[in-house]
C-alpha cells in the first residue's frame, strides 16, 4: 500500500533545487521554474510536516532572488511616481530558474497574486519579527511591499496566468493576507490603512448581485481560487455570508460529484480538467466549516488519482469540461504535469488538517 503522505514529502525533496527553490514540475516541459505562488504552498506543507529547514531554504532563496532585482523594481517604481506606464518587461516575473535568472521565453509574467502569498508564507514560517530569516528577508520584504502598494489595482493576470486586462478578486485576497500578516509581525512595514483599504475595494467591487465573490471585476461566475478570500487569506471569516455564498456556489457549479474541482466554468486549459490541489482545498474549507466528514472522501479521491508510483497530476481529464482542447495542449506542450509539486503539497495540508480533527 502507497503512503501518500511519505511519497509525496520524497516527491518534493526530489523537487527542491540545492538553492532552495522548488520546481514545479520536475517532468512537465512549461514547468521546470520556480514560482513564488506553488513554492509558498509546497514549504507551507513542509514545515506543516516538521521539515522546516526545507521550507527556510525556500524562503530564503526567495528573498535573495527578489534582491536581485531591485534595481528592477526602483526603475519601475520611479516611473509610476513620473506618470508614465510601465512595459510589460519592467514588471516583476512571475517564474524564475532555480538559480534565481530569468526565464527568455515570453510568459505571462505580470502576476501579483504570488507575491502577496509569499508574504503570507514567510510571516506565517517566522511567527516572530526576531525570527533570523525574517531579519535576512525583511528588506526583501520592505522592497516587495512597495511594489505591491504601487501596483494592487493594477489589471495583471490572474493565478491561473489569464485574463491580463482584469482585476481578480483572489489577487487581491492574496496582497491583503500578505499585507495583513507582514502587519501583525512587522508594522513599521505595512501601515494599518493598507489592509483596510484592499478589503473595502474587494467588498465595494468583487460581489456579484446576489452575495457571492466574484471571479474578477465585471466577470459574476466564480472561479475555485476565490476560496483563498477565507482560507488562508482571512479577507473574511469562513462564516461570513459572502464565503459562505461562494463556498456553495463554488460546490454547485465547479465541484465534480464525488471528484475534484474545476478552476472555473469556461476553463479549456488541456480540456478543462478536476484539479486535485483545488479539491483538497475544498477539502480544507469543508473542515474549516464544520464538514469534515465531507472532506475524507475528497482526500480519498485525490489519492486514487495518483500513478501506481504514486505521483500526483495537476488535474485528470476523466470529466473534461471539453475534451476538444486535450490534443491540442498534448501536441503544444506534452502531457498534463505530473507529479505538480503543489498537488503534492495540497494532499499533505488536507491529510494533516484531516488528522488534527480525529
Amino acid at each position: 500500500m502507497i503512503n501518500y503522505r511519505q511519497l509525496s514529502m520524497d516527491v518534493i525533496h526530489a523537487g527542491q533545487a540545492i538553492s532552495g527553490a522548488y520546481v514545479a514540475s520536475p517532468t512537465f516541459s512549461q514547468y521546470g521554474y520556480s514560482w513564488l505562488r506553488d513554492g509558498t504552498w509546497i514549504a507551507a506543507a513542509m514545515a506543516k510536516r516538521g521539515e522546516r529547514a526545507s521550507a527556510e531554504a525556500f524562503h530564503s532563496w526567495a528573498a535573495r532572488t527578489l534582491l536581485r532585482y531591485e534595481a528592477q523594481i526602483e526603475h519601475l517604481l520611479a516611473k509610476l511616481e513620473r506618470g508614465e506606464t510601465p512595459a510589460e518587461a519592467d514588471y516583476l516575473p512571475t517564474r524564475f530558474h532555480v538559480d534565481g535568472e530569468l526565464g527568455q521565453e515570453e510568459w505571462t509574467d505580470f502576476q501579483l497574486d504570488g507575491y502577496g502569498a509569499w508574504l503570507w508564507g514567510l510571516a506565517e514560517f517566522c511567527q516572530t519579527a526576531s525570527h533570523p530569516l525574517w531579519q535576512e528577508a525583511r528588506p526583501a520584504v520592505h522592497l516587495l511591499v512597495r511594489y505591491l502598494q504601487a501596483l494592487w489595482q493594477s489589471p495583471n493576470y490572474d493565478c491561473w496566468e489569464e485574463n491580463r486586462n482584469h482585476i481578480h478578486t483572489a489577487t487581491l485576497a492574496a496582497i491583503y493576507g500578505g499585507f495583513t500578516s507582514v502587519r501583525c509581525l512587522d508594522p513599521e512595514l505595512v501601515s494599518a490603512d493598507w489592509p483596510t483599504r484592499i478589503r473595502e475595494y474587494v467588498l465595494a467591487t468583487c460581489v456579484a448581485r446576489d452575495g457571492h465573490f466574484v471571479k474578477y471585476i465585471g466577470n459574476e461566475e466564480v472561479d475555485a481560487s476565490l476560496l483563498w478570500t477565507a482560507l488562508p487569506f482571512g479577507l473574511v471569516a469562513v462564516d461570513d455570508p459572502l464565503f459562505v455564498a461562494t463556498l456553495a456556489k463554488v460546490e454547485r457549479d465547479l465541484h465534480y460529484p464525488g471528484g475534484g474541482v474545476y478552476r472555473f466554468k469556461a476553463d479549456t486549459y488541456f480540456g478543462g480538467g478536476e484539479w486535485l490541489l483545488l479539491a483538497a482545498w475544498l477539502g480544507w474549507a469543508y473542515i474549516e466549516t464544520g464538514r469534515a466528514d465531507e472532506a475524507r472522501p475528497i482526500l480519498r479521491w485525490i489519492e486514487a488519482q495518483a500513478t501506481e508510483s504514486g505521483e500526483m497530476p495537476e488535474q485528470v481529464d476523466t470529466h473534461c469540461l471539453d475534451a476538444s482542447y486535450v490534443p491540442c495542449w498534448i501536441n503544444r506542450w506534452g502531457t498534463s504535469a505530473c507529479p505538480l509539486l503543489w498537488s503534492h503539497a495540497m494532499y499533505l495540508l488536507l491529510e494533516a488538517r484531516l488528522r488534527e480533527e480525529s
